[in-house]
């Protein structure tokens, strides 16, 4: 036991650092363990009560999903996985009962990403409540030659729990719909909000340098068809890493994660500058062009003639070697909005 432990640990904090970095883990992509943790701790103590149940009756399916809604699918499959076995070498030692439990947890790894949509939620419990009571069935008299009554109310009964908790989950940890996202958007940006205020009272350059990003990139957005809200937002909190005491991307990105900003807007700001990964969406592109394009007319602004052609020529070619550096090959940023962005950057007033 102590040797699948250290082995099944290992590997699991492997893949969960993995899955983090490579922006795969949760509803927020950078999430901290702690939540994991917790529904991890919640899986175990089911566990243990599990072993105490009649072979074929144990909900196992509680295991894949409710660790698929706080990590991932896959996370939530192996994660089942060792749970089935532990049960099988300390409890059961029947080999129909693990493949049984190990049949439920894929079944419930593949169903729970799926408890995210409201439109498919009825008939995915439907299909839990069903395998519940088909499965344990099918593997009882595999294993007994013989149909049981009580195995199959069991089942119904565990289909039912599993439901129950799949419920409650999938409205706990349901991701911010479209409309809740851009709410929070324009909410963290407010003069109200104490990050605003809090900027505004110790660093007014970095406050002013980021309402004119934001402005920017509202307009720009607006002229590309792209996400404005997000552009807002992105464009206010872009610096936010050098707004810490050690000026690090990752503690920019921390204290947006301990403020719960939206993933899509901790995404861009985990882009900053592309030291740790390129842009990956329009708008992370668009906010980087327009910071970057702000930044290098402030630093020469003073050896510029003050000319209308000479700010139109400094602006495209700026925006010209940005594009060609190969910063934005990631982003899916089409030929057709960085045109538009340009023709509005070069036209815009407040960068003249």
């Amino acid at each position: 036991m102590g040797f699948l432990d250290i082995i099944f640990y290992m590997l699991l904090l492997f893949e969960l650092e993995y899955e983090r970095n490579t922006l795969q883990l949760s509803n927020n992509s950078r999430t901290d363990y702690l939540r994991f943790t917790f529904a991890f701790i919640i899986c175990s103590i089911v566990c243990i009560i599990s072993g105490f149940m009649p072979l074929y009756s144990r909900p196992v399916m509680i295991f894949p999903i409710l660790l698929c809604l706080i990590g991932n699918e896959f996370l939530a499959f192996i994660s089942g996985t060792y749970f089935c076995i532990l049960l099988s070498i300390t409890v059961s030692g029947d080999c129909f009962e693990l493949v049984c439990e190990l049949l439920l947890v894929i079944t419930g790894a593949i169903l729970a990403k799926m408890l995210k949509e409201d439109k498919l939620q009825i008939c995915i419990y439907l299909i839990i409540i069903s395998m519940s009571i088909v499965t344990p069935g099918i593997f009882y008299y595999m294993s007994t030659k013989e149909f049981s009554v009580s195995v199959i109310i069991a089942g119904a009964v565990s289909g039912m729990i599993v439901s129950l908790i799949g419920i409650i989950c999938a409205r706990v940890f349901k991701p911010l719909s479209a409309d809740e996202t851009n709410d929070r958007l324009i909410e963290i940006i407010e003069e109200d909000f104490p990050a605003v205020k809090q900027l505004k009272k110790h660093n007014f350059s970095e406050y002013n340098h980021g309402n004119f990003v934001s402005t920017i990139a509202i307009k720009a957005a607006k002229a590309a068809g792209l996400d404005t809200a997000l552009c807002a937002a992105g464009g206010f909190y872009y610096r936010i890493g050098q707004w810490q005491r050690h000026k690090s991307v990752m503690e920019g990105v921390e204290q947006a994660l301990a403020m719960h900003f939206p993933e899509k807007l901790t995404n861009i700001l985990y882009e900053y500058y592309g030291k740790l990964r390129h842009p990956q969406t329009p708008e992370s592109a668009l906010i980087h062009m327009v910071d970057a394009l702000i930044v290098r007319l402030d630093h020469i602004k003073n050896d510029v003639a003050d000319s209308e052609w000479n700010h139109e020529i400094l602006i495209i070619q700026t925006l010209n070697e940005l594009s060609s550096s190969g910063m934005y090959d990631e982003s899916g940023l089409s030929m057709n909005h960085f045109l538009k962005i340009r023709d509005y950057l070069t036209k815009e007033e407040l960068l003249k």
